[in-house]
């Protein structure tokens, strides 16, 4: 069994085809290399921003999927509780975990867990390359405010799934801690 990463997915969400400059067919992109990568007997955690829209059309994509699903809630996760999630296509709902002496949550953590070492989120997407989400100044990143902290953003993975440990020993392949140079 192999123990997945994903975040910021926002199926169905066409505007986030704009803000983030992502091919018109994001959603089924993204589908597409999730089932190439992820096997029914892995591990997927879900960093957050599942989809906007249409939640029948989620709950379908979700369940299309392969692997037992874990859920951070994202910021536009949280209009349902954590049990309605549950309901809907993943196996556990949450706000925060750690897992493997990491803090998983969604929005950038200001401190970590006790006894975790990082703080793996997404919610930033391509900010090295322009987006700009609420509360942050709309000058280009250079770097995350702790060195701590690990971006997850999906733009910078190709839209695939990423091997938790891989995306652990190599975080400048995904630009996790910021630009490539």
């Amino acid at each position: 069994m192999q123990v997945y990463l994903i975040a910021d997915t926002h199926f169905n969400h066409d505007n986030i085809a704009t803000y983030c400059d992502r091919p018109k067919d994001f959603t089924d992109v993204i589908c597409r290399r999730w089932a190439e990568v992820v096997k029914a007997e892995d591990l997927i955690i879900h960093l957050g921003d599942v989809a906007i829209g249409n939640r029948r059309s989620a709950k379908e994509i979700l369940e299309s999927l392969p692997g037992r699903k874990i859920l951070i809630r994202g910021n536009h996760d949280r209009q349902h509780s954590n049990t309605w999630w549950m309901a809907n296509g993943f196996a556990f709902a949450c706000d925060g975990m750690k897992f493997r002496g990491v803090w998983l949550t969604h929005e950038p953590s200001t401190s970590r867990a006790d006894g975790c070492e990082l703080n793996i989120h997404g919610h930033l997407h391509n900010i090295w390359h322009g987006f700009s989400p609420e509360g942050l100044s709309a000058v280009k990143q250079t770097k995350l405010r702790q060195p701590w902290q690990r971006l997850f953003a999906i733009e910078y993975t190709s839209y695939h799934p990423v091997a938790f440990d891989k995306f652990i020993a190599h975080p400048e392949k995904y630009q996790a801690t910021g630009p490539s140079l």
